[in-house]
């Protein structure tokens, strides 16, 4: 089996997620892309502003969209607190499940970016063939992998942001267009994002 890792804050998932997700699958011929909502990403501590259940749960509705998409429990929140690493995230990958090598991991461009800040950066780039996802507003050219890393460039239509649909939330604007229906609706049954 050919699998993906697709790892983020996902707050909240939107069309441009799920978009990456179904075009890496598409053009690697990817059969199970791992959704995986961070529980406590090492670098942006105290962001999320929708807990990791509600996150999770808009997860598990965007992957209703294509079978090939798993909403991944992998880096639920530790009772201690500790911060999620994408290299402890890969090492279990690889002790619990059979797949075919390289094992693909899907990025953003910006995240990519600052692959230089995580924790044994080096032994993540061994691990994984990384499928780097541009959106319409990037540039190529300010792509700058690490020495041996492996990558793929995946361009997307969708510019839309989490952060956008956070902003729109408050104010009361409308979301269509940005993220499934089913999301669209447990955002507002759950008074997601309203302060």
């Amino acid at each position: 089996m050919k699998l993906a890792l697709f790892g983020g804050t996902f707050d909240p998932i939107h069309y441009g997620h799920i978009e990456a997700a179904c075009k890496a699958a598409e053009a690697h011929e990817i059969e199970r892309v791992l959704v995986i909502p961070s529980g406590n990403p090492p670098h942006k501590t105290g962001i999320c502003r929708a807990s990791y259940k509600h996150r999770y749960r808009m997860v598990e509705l965007a992957c209703e969209c294509d079978q090939r998409l798993i909403a991944s429990r992998l880096e639920e929140p530790k009772g201690n607190g500790q911060p999620h690493y994408s290299i402890d995230t890969i090492n279990r990958v690889k002790d619990e499940m059979q797949f075919q090598a390289p094992l693909k991991f899907i990025i953003g461009s910006d995240a990519f970016a600052e692959l230089g800040l995580w924790r044994n950066v080096s032994g993540v780039i061994v691990e994984v063939e990384f499928l780097v996802v541009q959106r319409p507003e990037s540039s190529s050219s300010g792509i700058n992998p690490p020495e041996g890393a492996c990558l793929q460039v995946i361009q997307c239509n969708h510019s839309t942001s989490s952060r956008e649909i956070r902003h729109r939330v408050k104010i009361g604007g409308t979301l269509g267009g940005l993220t499934p229906d089913s999301i669209c609706k447990y955002i507002w049954e759950n008074s997601l994002y309203r302060l």
